[in-house]
């Protein structure tokens, strides 16, 4: 079969363009933009009726990741962010004029909040405790009981049973090469073990009224298979739920304080639905 000459190849795709039911209002190839589709939201942050691009950026092979704001192909404003970003979201925090949306972006264990553009919060996770095994080693190490090759050794062995993961810096010292470990064992023996989660989904949930100018809370997913819900003015913890996996896309409907159901795709593979009927505040797996 001969092949189709490029002639063709072209005026089928002009026809296709044609009977295309969607307007190509921007298209810009030179962007040099690469982020997922969580990290971009699409919301009128001042009020004015101009609807504008806000974009979690990775930055080029993951590094530089930055927040970007667009009104069509003009960055508005540009902010480096100290971690890649997982999920953009725009919610009202509360009922005051002008009722303009806050910007909230979720990056490792944090979520900025912007308003008019400008910084506003900051959220952060709170710290998980240490496993107990993984301190007494760092324990031993500071009172030299124990070198840095058994103190190796030893976190191997409770990284590969143990159900609570290691912190940052043990994980950091593991990959090390033996060279490089007694000098971090003296530098950091002496400082306290943190184990923080990171949040990898988030979303919004309708406060207490369904209208579409309504203040929203912020549901977070965190990578300790747990679910967040913050209060959008004082950002304090309103509800936490834990689940058999690691959350990584959410689907909410309802009323926080009403009634809500949450849909949470996990990592493992399997759909869990979560769901709370005032006045019961028991959050139930349905059967």
């Amino acid at each position: 079969m001969a092949a189709a000459s490029s002639s063709d190849s072209e005026g089928g795709r002009a026809e296709s363009e044609a009977s295309s039911k969607w307007l190509d209002a921007h298209y810009d190839p030179m962007a040099n933009i690469h982020t997922f589709s969580a990290c971009l939201v699409l919301a009128d942050l001042h009020g004015d009726g101009e609807y504008k691009l806000a974009v979690g950026d990775l930055g080029p092979s993951g590094r530089q990741p930055c927040l970007k704001v667009l009104k069509g192909p003009t960055v508005l404003a540009e902010s480096a962010l100290p971690a890649l970003p997982a999920a953009a979201a725009a919610f009202l925090m509360g009922q005051h004029e002008p009722r303009t949306p806050a910007l909230a972006l979720a990056s490792g264990p944090c979520v900025y909040v912007y308003k008019n553009l400008r910084p506003y919060f900051k959220f952060s996770l709170p710290q998980l405790p240490p496993n107990p095994l993984e301190q007494d080693l760092w324990n031993q190490a500071k009172e030299d009981q124990i070198n840095h090759l058994t103190l190796k050794e030893m976190l191997e062995g409770i990284r590969e049973k143990a159900e609570v993961p290691l912190s940052v810096q043990s994980l950091r010292f593991l990959q090390l090469e033996l060279s490089e470990m007694e000098a971090f064992v003296n530098q950091h023996k002496s400082k306290p073990i943190k184990r923080q989660a990171v949040i990898t989904t988030m979303t919004t949930l309708k406060k207490n009224m369904a209208d579409e100018d309504a203040m929203s809370c912020l549901v977070l997913g965190t990578e300790n298979k747990e679910l967040l819900v913050l209060d959008p003015e004082a950002f304090t913890i309103l509800a936490k739920m834990s689940l058999p996996g690691v959350p990584v896309f959410l689907e909410v409907s309802g009323q926080f304080d009403v009634a809500f159901r949450l849909a949470a795709a996990c990592r493992n593979g399997n759909i869990y639905i979560l769901r709370r009927y005032f006045p019961s505040e028991t959050l139930v797996f349905p059967p």
